[in-house]
């Protein structure tokens, strides 16, 4: 992507004057000066040969129109074109983004090749439907109707032919592709939009988690997954990008994955003249797996009873104490292992990855008792051993991440978000959190551009209220708190006439107050997200029972949207603060002031995105509530006015008459 001064100049005129202050209002879009803005901080970037861009944008400034627009303009205005690649965090962003794609190609008369490359199990595989139904008697009619609904076989199409889809998915979608070893390579649906994403001139809507694959292959010198003419990065949910590149890079095992991985060994084994005894050895060898993961199995529940004492939750937990002894003896025995196995003669690639990841899990055990540059958890997402695993990542992940996407000639990357400011002085102050976890502090002044955070243009003053409550008491009571949060929930449905969620950071919390609301046989439909359920269906449910109750966690924090009447009061349990986990706990050593300058930041990111449910378009109204007197003005904490300047609610009571009063005066339903 190369213009000229002049280029530049005739580029922002047809973006700013002619589409934006003409065509869009004139078929009837509403236009933000937000929007001008992102527009001309774009063309500053390119017209200064900047490296990066971090612009918030809050709810409603049409961010999405204000990034598209001048990239996808730029692209046709150039020579040779250029791909673009732009990366969201959740799949409902990025289908909306494949429509705002669409509707801007059509004004401005574009053609490019538009992809929407989510994730490779979101798609079918011909391979694994043929091995699931080989053995059935009759095959189900979609098998040879599917691409009638579906081209590439993208579940989200899918989802109405085929009527078990939640129970074979996992069994005949895209795992581990084989690529020209499939029998099925030739006429593969998910091999072509492999194929797709490779173009010139492209726009191509990925995930975080595939752009991050993409970087990492760069890096290494590999055949990238997106094309060679990137020319741009937009990452939109950009507060998300440091968890994902996170997830990327984190080493993970399990009792079961280390068992089959001798067990895939050990059938190549067979033919040794020292079987017997390389046998003996594996079962050494996987007993004494079994023990450490017992022991580790029976710390983590003792650390969970603890936490759950205290109304908290979480998955991750430190290492206990290691038996160094032992962990070497064990490495001595599967060093001694992999020997053995070496010396078979075979021609199997699968044979050559086992002898690889058994060298991987003897680095892994090393680093395990070394702890230098990784940071070791635990991990235990249900309370049974077989879900237990031994976690790791690198601790220089500011540095990894800036190799990634901003050292030497890295692509130009824009990073956006609704939440990754925080209250500061200047900008440099406001993005410094997102700056210091992403190693864009790595880049000089006048290599990054930092802009104004835009404000969401909705009228929070007149028709938005946030109450919290003053007499609550302090959450870590356990018992007493949620008696009275639950009391003062039971107040605010019935001044709304029901229309409200609920969220909360602990599922035992939600389960309390969803058992409880039961039991006093409230005159609205309570729903309450399950555990591997869609959450588009209970979101439908939600919308369509315009007076039913929401109660969920996780997920529907962000990037569930949900405009009307049916969400008009918001209710969040209590302070979204991340539970101290090995992760967290290292990155306050890297500050002066772990709270202020991680645990406050990562709360306020999840807090903003919570109460960014409530008011999505102009005409909405409601109430939000948070349930943690430590926000109030009895609770004198010295992060309370921080919180305040972070959020834009601007009418802010303690008083639940106020409550009623604007229920009464703006919401209207009684």
């Amino acid at each position: 992507m190369w213009f000229t001064s002049e280029d530049m100049d005739n580029i922002e005129f047809e973006l700013i004057y002619k589409f934006f202050k003409r065509t869009l209002p004139s078929l009837g879009f509403s236009i933000r000066e937000p929007q001008i803005e992102f527009v001309e901080e774009i063309l500053n970037m390119v017209k200064n040969r900047k490296k990066s861009l971090i612009v918030e944008a809050g709810v409603g400034t049409g961010k999405s129109f204000g990034y598209l627009a001048p990239l996808l303009h730029m692209q046709n205005a150039d020579r040779y074109g250029f791909s673009i690649i732009v990366s969201t965090g959740t799949i409902s962003l990025q289908e909306q983004l494949i429509k705002d794609i669409k509707s801007i190609n059509k004004i401005m008369s574009l053609s490019n090749n538009i992809v929407l490359a989510k994730g490779k199990t979101h798609f079918l595989c011909n391979d694994r439907v043929a091995e699931y139904y080989s053995k059935a008697k009759e095959k189900p009619e979609w098998i040879s109707s599917w691409q009638n609904y579906s081209y590439f076989g993208d579940r989200a199409e899918l989802s109405e032919l085929i009527p078990n889809i939640d129970d074979i998915w996992e069994k005949v979608n895209v795992q581990e592709c084989k690529f020209r070893d499939c029998n099925h390579y030739n006429d593969c649906q998910y091999i072509e939009l492999r194929n797709q994403m490779k173009k010139k001139k492209s726009i191509i809507v990925t995930n975080h988690d595939q752009l991050i694959a993409n970087a990492k292959l760069l890096e290494e010198e590999r055949r990238p997954l997106f094309s060679t003419d990137m020319d741009i990065v937009v990452i939109d949910e950009a507060h998300n990008l440091e968890e994902k590149a996170r997830s990327s890079l984190t080493e993970n095992w399990t009792i079961g994955k280390i068992i089959n991985l001798f067990n895939n060994t050990d059938r190549f084994l067979k033919k040794h003249e020292n079987y017997k005894e390389i046998r003996d050895t594996k079962s050494k060898i996987t007993n004494d797996f079994q023990k450490i993961f017992e022991y580790m199995y029976k710390f983590c529940l003792q650390e969970l009873d603890s936490i759950l004492n205290h109304g908290n939750e979480t998955q991750r937990f430190k290492l206990p104490p290691l038996n160094e002894p032992e962990i070497k003896k064990l490495i001595k025995n599967i060093q001694s292992y992999n020997v053995s196995a070496q010396l078979v003669e075979t021609d199997s690639y699968k044979f050559e990855d086992t002898i690889w990841k058994i060298g991987e899990l003897v680095t892994f055990l090393k680093n395990m008792i070394e702890n230098e540059n990784k940071v070791f958890w635990l991990e235990m997402k249900e309370k049974t051993k077989i879900k237990l695993s031994i976690n790791a990542i690198p601790k220089d992940m500011g540095e990894i991440i800036y190799s990634y996407f901003f050292s030497g000639d890295k692509t130009p990357v824009i990073l956006t978000s609704a939440t990754i400011s925080q209250p500061g002085e200047d900008n440099y102050e406001r993005y410094d959190y997102l700056i210091s976890a992403l190693g864009i502090d790595n880049l000089t002044t006048t290599q990054l551009s930092l802009a104004n955070p835009k404000q969401s243009p909705f009228n929070y003053k007149n028709n938005a209220l946030l109450y919290i409550p003053s007499s609550l008491p302090h959450p870590k009571y356990l018992k007493s708190f949620r008696d009275a949060a639950l009391s003062e929930i039971i107040k605010l449905l019935k001044l709304t006439d029901g229309r409200s969620m609920i969220l909360f950071t602990s599922k035992e919390d939600m389960k309390f107050i969803h058992n409880e609301l039961l039991k006093i046989r409230l005159p609205w439909e309570i729903l309450i997200q399950q555990e591997g359920s869609s959450q588009n269906l209970i979101k439908e449910q939600f919308i369509k029972n315009e007076k039913s109750i929401l109660l969920s966690t996780g997920i529907f924090w962000e990037g569930i949207d949900i405009p009307g009447p049916s969400l008009s009061n918001l209710i969040i349990f209590k302070l979204p603060f991340p539970v101290p986990d090995p992760i967290l706990e290292y990155k306050t050593t890297l500050v002066s002031d772990g709270f202020l300058q991680v645990y406050l930041p990562e709360m306020l990111i999840k807090l903003r995105q919570g109460l960014g449910r409530l008011i999505r378009k102009e005409t909405d109204k409601g109430i939000a509530t948070i349930l943690d007197s430590r926000l109030s003005q009895n609770g004198k904490k010295e992060y309370r006015q921080t919180v305040i300047d972070a959020i834009p609610f601007e009418t802010i009571t303690e008083d639940i008459k106020e409550v009623e009063y604007f229920i009464a005066k703006t919401l209207k339903f009684v």
